[in-house]
């Protein structure tokens, strides 16, 4: 996105106990300083087409609803408080559900705001339009009448950004990745997904946030939203999503840059004929293939040459993934929260960067994952792993490693908890073939250094030409990215309007 702006990660759509979900709001906001950049807390907060449940369930929500309303000017307090211009960004937010139309978050550009209510979206978009809110939909796949959008419905001059992913599932479209499964709204249907809103010619970008009801704010593998944005404030993380310079992932903190014509994503461009896509990606793991689509459609794809095991380190840039966890096969009935208290060394290179890879379960109101003395010669990290209550079955956590160094460069991890253990190795030998230690007898828990990710294989950089045959109609353009470990990152539009323009 060249000098003008940064990248920053955050999440918008999460919950805790302040509503109907777990955890404590002091809790949310320390997780989310722990590891984010920006950050809004979006409390349950209504439901007015709620459906009476059998045995009483919907007293769940009731119940939520009301512990929200008590609360409002806590999470406005606390919003308030953790906002530091320069480090952390927060946001003033809650939700408003909807049967007939959807859900959607409201979001304040700043920590003043009333919890606005209203029976319809129209009400709704009306009172957030008078505030100076935005509006922004989320698990839109969901079928109409089941809390799924009704786009016929959608306010689109309000919402700048869609959430096209969370732990609900996947909602770019109806046939790929991450179907929606974990709740008592159905499956993902076609009339509900981003893919058929753009195909009416609606406009909006696209983020993820993780709808994580364990008090997690960003928990990895739930989806984050991405922001290019001239620096981490909060006019200038709102002006981002005002813009639609945004981009959503679904775990893996995917690097990715789009322009079109010399113009971000999000943007909308007069007409021309000739138009110049430039992607760069930078990937947390193999890429598997970027992809441009145009008007829903893939129209070019590049890959990365494939890096096999016993592949020569030559030295220079790196990226290692380390992971920790595992432990007793949940038939065994012995489930366990195992605390880790460890050290990662670097001998004979330098560490530049750190990613943390933690997911919200198990759910603990006191213990912490946390990633701390990070310098150039490594780091230390404390943590808890359970199977149970672990986030899509992954009984793990864990951090990625952008390092500088040479085949002989050693790294090393080191462990007092769960028990005392230590495992050394090379990148050259890292580069060949993973190393799993346990840290005990079988059952343990146990610690995976991951093959050695090298340039070639997470970077690419490309441009592609596309020459218009068709002045009479609009054209959208999208790039899609995807690792070969399954994460996604979907890049938001950027749209080329036909000669008579685009009108809304």
């Amino acid at each position: 996105m060249g000098n003008d702006y940064q990248l920053y990660f955050g999440d918008i759509h999460n919950h805790n106990a302040v509503g109907y979900a777990k955890g404590s709001l002091e809790r949310s906001f320390d997780i989310a300083q722990e590891h984010l950049d920006f950050f809004a807390f979006t409390g349950h907060s209504q439901w007015p087409d709620m459906p009476t449940m059998p045995e009483d369930k919907h007293m769940k929500w009731v119940n939520g609803f009301e512990v929200h309303t008590r609360r409002w000017p806590d999470v406005r307090e606390m919003t308030r408080e953790a906002n530091q211009p320069g480090r952390f960004a927060t946001f003033l937010g809650y939700e408003w559900h909807s049967s007939a139309c959807g859900d959607y978050c409201i979001i304040y550009p700043h920590d003043e705001g009333d919890l606005l209510f209203a029976d319809s979206i129209e009400v709704l978009a009306e009172q957030v339009r008078l505030n100076g809110a935005v509006l922004i939909p989320h698990h839109a796949a969901y079928a109409r009448n089941w809390r799924g959008i009704d786009w016929d419905r959608f306010p689109s001059s309000l919402c700048p950004v869609v959430e096209v992913f969370s732990e609900h599932g996947g909602c770019v479209d109806d046939r790929g990745l991450y179907p929606m499964i974990r709740h008592s709204n159905g499956g993902r249907t076609t009339t509900g997904t981003i893919q058929y809103a753009l195909a009416k010619g609606l406009r909006f970008g696209l983020i993820a946030s993780t709808d994580d009801h364990f008090g997690y704010p960003g928990a990895y593998g739930e989806g984050l939203a991405a922001v290019w944005a001239t620096d981490l404030s909060r006019k200038a993380i709102w002006d981002a999503i005002k813009a639609r310079r945004t981009y959503a992932v679904t775990g893996d903190r995917i690097i990715l840059e789009f322009s079109l014509n010399g113009q971000p994503l999000g943007s909308e461009l007069p007409y021309d004929s000739h138009r110049e896509l430039s992607v760069r990606v930078e990937a947390m793991d193999e890429i598997d293939k970027v992809e441009i689509l145009k008007n829903g459609r893939v129209v070019h794809r590049e890959h990365v040459p494939t890096v096999l095991p016993g592949d020569v380190f030559e030295g220079g840039r790196a990226k290692l993934r380390i992971q920790w966890g595992w432990g007793p096969w949940a038939a065994l009935d012995m489930t366990r929260t195992a605390d880790w208290d460890g050290e990662i060394h670097i001998t004979g290179g330098h560490l530049i960067k750190t990613t943390p890879c933690f997911q919200s379960g198990p759910f603990d109101e006191d213990r912490r994952d946390r990633l701390t003395d990070v310098n150039e010669n490594g780091l230390r990290f404390t943590s808890f792993t359970s199977r149970q209550d672990a986030f899509g079955e992954d009984p793990t956590k864990g951090v990625i490693l952008e390092l500088e160094g040479q085949p002989a460069t050693r790294v090393s991890v080191r462990c007092a908890k769960p028990s005392k253990f230590a495992v050394e190795c090379t990148l050259g030998e890292l580069m060949a073939h993973s190393v799993s230690q346990f840290t005990g007898a079988f059952t343990s828990e146990s610690v995976l250094l991951h093959r050695l990710l090298v340039p070639q294989s997470y970077a690419l950089e490309f441009a592609w030409f596309d020459e218009a045959s068709d002045d009479s109609a609009d054209d959208y353009y999208m790039v899609r990215c995807t690792q070969r470990n399954g994460h996604i990152a979907w890049s938001s539009p950027i749209w080329v309007n036909s000669i008579a323009g685009f009108r809304d």
